[in-house]
């Protein structure tokens, strides 16, 4: 297939076919990615009559010259997190604003960075190529108004940041973060993939497999955050990224962050991320109920003790480092 053919069209999955990775494309059309995750706006694409018909896989190694028949827009920003204490927000008061192209949480990005676990051989500079030529057709305007790109990553791709970095040298990046607590009480309430034993490949935290055997299921989760946490102060102490507490969303943090990336809204834009912002981050149908005193409330004996063993301190350097080194007058506590 040709490379004109692809305007409107946009990679959804990779896929692994015998030794090679594969691109799934959906037909995207116009349609942007305002959906608070990146899968919700996949399925409905999916279901597109010109997808059904016309859909496209290509080997990975064609990404480049696919990518490269097309303009993008560079990255603008990057969106690091703990997980359950405010990404979403953030990357939905983005997506508000047709200025913004926003991909929350995209599932290939994700085969990318752990497909050398799956395939030893893939090296971190084909890793750094598939990245690039990835983002790089994402990047492709689908409505005139487009100049900014900005990626909400998944939790536990803190660890992936030197991979990152290097396939996006001076991106700037924050990394959001929450009483610790709060985080925990929420995973324990509906767990995401990554805090489940089997999900993640235990090298990734510095583990031997026969390590998370031993854990419990709410031990393991803990330990998961404490090192994606630790991860994300290993790169800010080194003079990479912001920190942002979830108790400096939205209001007080706002201006500050659109300094560190370099954007000014008009008026309306900024009252229409406002809007978005009173909104429920995870269902934009429902009005935000603030929830940090019910969870603290209903924490268990047992996830105290494992949030003050395994989250507390690392919260505390966060913070310390946030206050010293954070957005100037966003003290958010």
């Amino acid at each position: 297939m040709n490379v004109k053919d692809f305007s409107g069209w946009t990679p959804i999955r990779i896929y692994r076919e015998n030794a090679s990775l594969m691109v799934d494309w959906g037909y995207l059309g116009t349609r942007r990615f305002v959906k608070p995750f990146f899968n919700q706006t996949v399925e409905e694409c999916v279901h597109h009559p010109a997808d059904t018909l016309f859909r496209h896989q290509t080997p990975i190694d064609q990404l480049g010259e696919i990518m490269s028949s097309q303009p993008g827009v560079p990255p603008t920003g990057f969106i690091f997190h703990m997980s359950r204490c405010g990404s979403t927000l953030i990357s939905q008061m983005l997506a508000a604003v047709p200025e913004n192209i926003v991909l929350s949480e995209p599932a290939p990005l994700d085969t990318i960075l752990r497909a050398h676990f799956q395939n030893p051989q893939i090296t971190e500079e084909q890793r750094v190529r598939w990245l690039q030529w990835l983002v790089g057709t994402w990047a492709w305007r689908r409505q005139p108004a487009e100049k900014n790109l900005f990626i909400k990553f998944d939790s536990w791709h803190t660890l992936f940041l030197p991979v990152i970095q290097r396939a996006f040298p001076g991106v700037p990046w924050i990394f959001v973060y929450r009483e610790p607590l709060e985080v925990i009480v929420s995973q324990a309430r509906r767990r995401g993939a990554h805090v489940i034993p089997g999900a993640l490949e235990p090298q990734l935290f510095g583990w031997e497999p026969a390590m998370t055997a031993q854990m419990s299921l709410l031990e393991y989760g803990a330990r998961v955050l404490a090192g994606i946490c630790g991860a994300a102060l290993t790169h800010i102490q080194a003079g990479n990224g912001k920190l942002v507490n979830y108790r400096q969303l939205p209001d007080s943090i706002w201006p500050a962050l659109m300094d560190y990336w370099q954007l000014k809204f008009s008026p309306d834009a900024q009252a229409c991320m406002m809007a978005a912002a009173r909104m429920d981050a995870r269902n934009p149908t429902l009005s935000f109920q603030p929830d940090s005193q019910a969870k603290i409330a209903t924490a268990t004996p047992e996830l105290r003790a494992l949030t003050h063993q395994w989250l507390d301190d690392i919260y505390q350097q966060l913070e310390a480092w946030r206050r010293r080194r954070g957005f100037a007058g966003q003290q958010g506590g």
